[in-house]
């Protein structure tokens, strides 16, 4: 064997090549790497094909079980453990190389055979016989018929049935078989411990448990590579007479390694490379193998083998070949570019561009290898990659991939020129490449070469119809030129793909929509872009422009415009628009924080201060205004020198008239014409300098009627006599000013100010023609709103209040932020008295101007007008909190103190006439409100005090003299009743028909006991006025203490017939009782608490007489309710102790005297009675001691004098006792 191998390996120098010659030149069969791999490849899908096709049958066609299979399931149905069935039948369908098994399917009968008589009879026979009862204990393993069923559903889905149980339960027996239940024992718990006892333990066994696990969370499942077999089956790409030429070369080499006439190693190399490309890969790497065996340093098989590894995708393998053939041949070019392939699936880029490099040194001038390298470097370092692209272009000019990446790398990199070059190279290869052509468009379009860009595009369009990018940009080159083609070539392009990459498409369609005047189209395509991206600012921007300018939906473009800023802070564009929405919407103060924004991230915007100063103006924030302007003046001394106009315009409105007249003057010096007279008129005019202005205004005019007319000198000379009749009425001089004014609408027939002013003038000369102005004005400007307000002023004047607020409603319409408007409305509801719709338009202008006092006042005065008093407080509170004017504080304290008083707040009401007192100090009638305040307030010093101060106003105020009187009244001593009679007297001195003073009078002299001289006085008030109630009921007084109980009864009924109220009705009730008639008296009572269920007295005359009819539960309560209303009623507190004592409710009375002795210290009567409780009590200790303390309060009372005689008799001091009652017996026999 080793000679044999010698001889052999003596000819390994003649077989240099491995093909052997050919006979024919005709076929061209290529043999380089790429075919190679192509071929493998080719092979492989083939081959995956089947698979996939022959997998698809499997599963659609059940594969049938083999006859082992039937016979291990025969013998399994005698096997009644259905655990052991189940591992019987998992173990056979793993056998059998399936996950679950599938019984086979019973083969259909073509024709169904007809039963045979004899065997129907048959089956009659058995099916007429009666039924079995199954008597067994555990039901069969597995039934024939369920057999399928089983074998169909899988092991883990599969539901057993537990065994059946016997046809009857004999519990005896049972108990007896375990030796009976104890005694004193419960059956179910001797049950329970039986089973307990003989629980199953758990097995571990394989063979008597499977286990089944299911994961909670399965991982999902990676499909790995089939493995491919070798086989000799497979399908070749070559042509026919290929493949024949290779059998027959197939024939030479199989005879030639049978006959053993040359080197075997070669042959079987060779028809391995054969086989190979034949498809018959398992010959292939027999042969390969035999050949490496032979000898192994012939590399020419490592080579093909390592293509069947591939083939198999035994990449390892593979790679030992390859690494194989490099050790022994470095220069082996196709091992090195194979090694890179497979590390370029492996995405092992550095080792793929290693071996790469290693390929380039083996054959430096193979283009291929260079742009494979070059696609490597392109994932880490760009620039190499293109100096890769560069050298394959080199040696293979007419490479496009190669141009096609040079080129997008320059238009990448905006390096246009390079760009065009390698399209242009490109192209020249191959015309027809559109993609080609679209970048050459684009690069044209970069450099602004319109029309060779819309050459490239439109060629690209008609290369690719569907080419959308062509399409936007070729739309993009026709949007300011050809609208209408732009809009046809979005459109298409959107509808090719509308998608995110075609984003700029519906922007850009959306701005031509615009330009079209299409709001709602362009809307729509922005409202598109939004949902494709959410983060372009411009499309929000776009929309909110639309709202705002053209659509005048302010809220929507507000929205728009902060949804732009929330996704871009530093777009200045969104502040700005922002700040013109707030703008429009009326809220200044938001527009100028928005502009205030933009400044902050533009400091350098000029016009950014321009527009926050007008928007500051408008707020009236003046020195904020000054201050703009004040800092756009310093920006500009930086910049550009202002003019001497722009310089006195400046200083004008900061104020500094002087300046600004000192450079104008100047400047009118050396320029004596029209326009500067006027401006420095109008300079003089802002300083007050009303004189100045107007001798410049006339000289303006002098100098304009000698010059030379311009275009504007009709609306120049009528402002000029504008302003000059702004400074007559401004001086005062209305007719000089309705004479300007008269001019200046005469020379300027559409001035709609100069009718308005004049109009003004005509209402301040009261002049009804003022009306004609204001609907000249009108005429003239339908958005006059000022022209309205007046003519609101006018017809409220005139009292046509409902033509009023109809000129008030145009002016809300033309300005619905209007407080003024708003307000005038409130006020002219309020004369018409619609209160509850004026207090919608006033809380209306609250809601604008929450600091305007004037609007507040006069919702005060309708909540006042609808008795809604507390909302009428508030809003007089917030009055004064404003700081509102002095009028309007004077007012709203009088108007308050009304209030309190009408709420009987007196105290409260007393302040507010102190402070109206304060501000108007010679105003009698506050001086008479306060004064009447501390009389209800029972301080009659201080209110003589101010009964004094008006008397010293005006001395002939009858009202201070009878309120001073009944102040002097209330002191109860001789000497203030003779003052109050002076008063009273020099009140009738003064009016002896005055009624106030003279019933005042007539109480007078009925406390000084002179009843019929009172009389008189009551008397005469009753013929002065037949009508005065409060005669009626004095006189009435008088008669019942006089004892003429019918006189007193005519006049209390003729005061209830002029005017019913409770305090009458009581009074009759008690002239009732004086003439024993208490059942009329409790009717009259029981009818004043029905007028007037407050009226206290009314309940504790009530409550009286319940207490002398011994009806003690009622008393109490009417006492309780008279207390409830007047709880200083100390009568009414002493009555109801005493009724809680005859109840025996001692606690309540107890409390009730202690509250009497706390109040009225100096009573005799409320220590007689809380005796009495504590005799109830036999206290009588504390009895004798309140006893002695009436005594000592009241010394000659008989009746307490017995009472401490039993009270001591009981405690023992029968001395004391005994004189008690001798002293007693002596007062009574003194008073008789």
């Amino acid at each position: 064997m080793s000679v044999l191998c010698s001889t052999f390996l003596q000819r390994v120098k003649s077989a240099v090549e491995f093909r052997m010659e050919r006979t024919t030149s005709s076929l061209e069969i290529k043999d380089d790497v790429k075919s190679n791999v192509k071929e493998v490849m080719f092979q492989k899908a083939k081959e995956l094909e089947r698979r996939q096709k022959t997998e698809q049958n499997e599963t659609e066609e059940p594969i049938y079980v083999k006859k082992n299979m039937g016979t291990s399931l025969d013998t399994m149905q005698d096997n009644h453990d259905v655990r052991t069935l189940s591992l019987s039948l998992i173990e056979a369908s793993r056998k059998a190389g399936i996950s679950y098994i599938l019984y086979p399917r019973k083969k259909k009968k073509k024709s169904k055979k007809r039963l045979k008589s004899s065997k129907l009879s048959t089956m009659l026979d058995e099916l007429s016989k009666p039924p079995k009862l199954l008597k067994r204990s555990m039901s069969h393993g597995i039934l024939p018929g369920q057999k399928k069923c089983l074998l169909k559903i899988p092991l883990y889905e599969r539901h057993f049935q537990c065994p059946s149980l016997p046809s009857l339960l004999n519990f005896d027996k049972f108990v007896q078989s375990k030796g009976g239940i104890p005694e004193n024992r419960d059956p179910r718990t001797w049950v329970i411990d039986l089973f307990s006892k003989h629980k199953p333990q758990k097995t571990t066994s394989r063979e008597k448990m499977v286990k089944i696990l299911v994961p909670k969370d399965v991982p999902k499942e990676v499909k790995e590579p089939p493995k491919l077999e070798l086989s000799d089956s497979l399908k070749s790409d070559l042509p026919p007479e290929v493949i024949k030429h290779y059998e027959s070369e197939v024939e030479i080499l199989t005879e030639e390694i049978n006959n053993k006439k040359i080197y075997p190693a070669f042959s079987y190399c060779r028809r391995g490379a054969i086989y190979r490309k034949l498809g018959k890969l398992r010959s292939a790497m027999n042969d390969l193998q035999e050949a490496i065996l032979l000898e192994p340093l012939l590399l020419n098989a490592y080579w093909h083998r390592h293509l069947i590894y591939l083939f198999q995708d035994k990449i390892n393998e593979a790679l030992e070949d390859l690494n194989y053939i490099n050790k022994y041949n470095k220069n082996n070019a196709e091992a090195y570019w194979s090694k890179a392939e497979i590390f370029r699936k492996k995405k092992d880029i550095t080792l793929a561009t290693l071996n790469y490099t290693q390929a380039i040194k083996c054959k430096p001038m193979d283009a291929d290898m260079y742009f494979r390298r070059g696609e490597m470097y392109e994932l880490t370092n760009k620039v190499l990659a293109i100096d890769d692209f560069s050298k394959c272009i080199f040696y293979d000019p007419k490479r496009i991939d190669a141009l096609m990446k040079r080129g997008m790398f320059h238009y990448e990199n905006g390096n246009w020129n390079a760009a065009i070059q390698d399209f242009t190279a490109l192209l020249k290869v191959n015309p027809q490449n559109s993609e080609a052509r679209t970048y050459r468009g684009r690069a044209y379009f970069e450099r602004r070469l319109h029309k060779e860009a819309t050459q490239d595009f439109s060629v690209a369009i008609h290369l690719d119809p569907n080419n959308w990018l062509a399409l936007y940009y070729r739309g993009c080159l026709f949007r300011k030129t050809n609208p209408m083609r732009a809009l046809q070539d979005y459109s298409v392009s959107a509808l090719i793909n509308d998608g995110y990459e075609n984003l700029g498409c519906f922007l850009h369609r959306g701005l031509l929509y615009a330009d079209l005047k299409l709001w709602l189209l362009a809307v729509c395509d922005f409202e598109t872009v939004i949902s494709l991206e959410r983060t372009v600012t411009l499309a929000y921007i776009n929309i909110g422009l639309i709202c705002l300018l053209h659509l005048a939906d302010y809220i929507e473009a507000a929205w728009h415009f902060s949804e732009a800023i929330r996704l871009d802070p530093s777009c200045i564009q969104s502040y700005i628009c922002r700040a013109e929405t707030y703008y429009k919407m009326h809220k200044l103060k938001k527009a100028v924080r928005e502009l205030s924004c933009a400044i902050h991230l533009q400091p350098d915007g000029i016009q950014l201060y321009i527009i926050r100063g007008q928007y500051l103006l408008m707020m009236k924030c003046y020195d904020l205004a000054k201050f703009t302007v004040y800092q756009v003046a310093e920006m500009n001394k930086d910049l550009t020198e202002l003019s001497p106009v722009q310089q006195a315009l400046i200083y004008s409105f900061c104020e500094n008239h002087s300046k600004a007249i000192q450079v104008l003057e100047a400047v009118t010096f050396n320029k004596p014409e029209f326009t500067m007279y006027s401006l420095l008129a109008k300079a003089h005019m802002k300083a007050k300098r009303n004189k100045e202005a107007v001798r410049m205004f006339k000289k303006a005019l002098d100098v304009f009627s000698h010059s030379n007319k311009g275009p504007n000198a009709i609306e120049a000379s009528a402002d000029c006599l504008y302003n000059l009749g702004l400074c007559y009425m401004d001086e005062g001089n209305l007719q000089m000013a309705f004479d300007s004014f008269t001019k200046a609408v005469n020379a300027n027939p559409e001035f709609a100010e100069g009718f308005y002013q004049r109009g003004l003038c005509k209402a301040k000369l009261h002049k009804d023609s003022s009306i004609l102005d204001f609907n000249h004005a009108i005429t003239l400007n339908p958005k006059y709103y000022e022209a309205y307000l007046s003519r609101v002023a006018f017809y409220g004047m005139k009292g046509r209040y409902s033509k009023a607020i109809l000129n008030c409603n145009e002016a809300i319409k033309i300005y619905p932020q209007s407080v003024r408007a708003y307000f005038y409305r409130g006020v002219l509801k309020y004369c018409n008295k619609a209160y509850k719709l004026a207090i919608t338009d006033l809380t209306t202008a609250i809601k604008m101007d929450e600091n305007s006092y004037i609007v507040f006042y006069n919702r005060a005065l309708c909540y006042t007008k609808i008795k809604e008093l507390q909302m009428a407080l508030t809003d007089y509170g917030i009055v004064l909190l404003l700081d509102a004017g002095g009028t309007v504080t004077l007012n709203t304290f009088i108007n308050r103190g009304l209030i309190y008083e009408e709420l009987e707040q007196y105290h409260l009401a007393l302040e507010d006439f102190k402070q109206a007192a304060l501000i108007s100090k010679t105003n009698v009638n506050l001086c008479q409100a306060t004064a009447m305040c501390h009389h209800r307030n029972q301080e009659f010093e201080e209110a003589i005090d101010f009964f004094t101060w008006a008397l010293d106003i005006n001395p002939c105020f009858l009202d201070a003299y009878t309120g001073r009187g009944n102040s002097y009244m209330e002191y109860g001593h001789d000497k203030a009743t003779k003052l109050a009679q002076k008063d009273f007297l020099r009140a009738l001195h003064f009016n002896p028909t005055y009624t106030k003073a003279r019933i005042s009078l007539g109480y007078n002299l009925q406390a000084q006991g002179k009843f019929q001289k009172s009389w008189n006085h009551f008397t005469i008030a009753i013929e002065v006025d037949p009508k005065n109630y409060l005669a009626y009921e004095g006189r009435a007084i008088v008669c019942l203490q006089m004892g003429d109980y019918f006189a007193a009864i005519q006049d209390i009924n003729t005061a209830i017939k002029i005017n019913t109220t409770a305090e009458f009705l009581t009074n009759r009730g008690v002239i009732h009782e004086f003439m024993g008639q208490q059942q009329n008296a409790m009717r009259d009572y029981q009818a004043a608490i029905s007028l007037n269920p407050t009226y206290s007295l009314a309940y504790y005359n009530a409550g009286n007489i319940y207490f002398h009819h011994r009806q003690f539960p009622q008393a109490s309560d009417y006492f309780s309710k008279a207390l409830k209303f007047d709880p200083e009623n100390e009568c009414a507190t002493m009555n109801r102790a005493i009724a809680n004592t005859i109840l025996k409710k001692y606690e309540e009375a107890r409390e009730d005297f202690a509250s009497v002795v706390e109040s009225c210290p100096f009573w005799a009567a409320v220590y007689f009675n809380r005796a009495q409780l504590y005799c109830c009590l036999k206290q009588y200790e504390l009895a004798e001691e309140d006893l002695s303390k009436a005594l000592s309060l009241k010394p000659n009372d008989a009746l307490v004098y017995s009472l401490r005689a039993e009270v001591r008799g009981k405690i023992g001091a029968i001395e004391e006792a005994m004189a008690d009652y001798n002293q007693a017996l002596d007062l009574q026999e003194y008073a008789q």
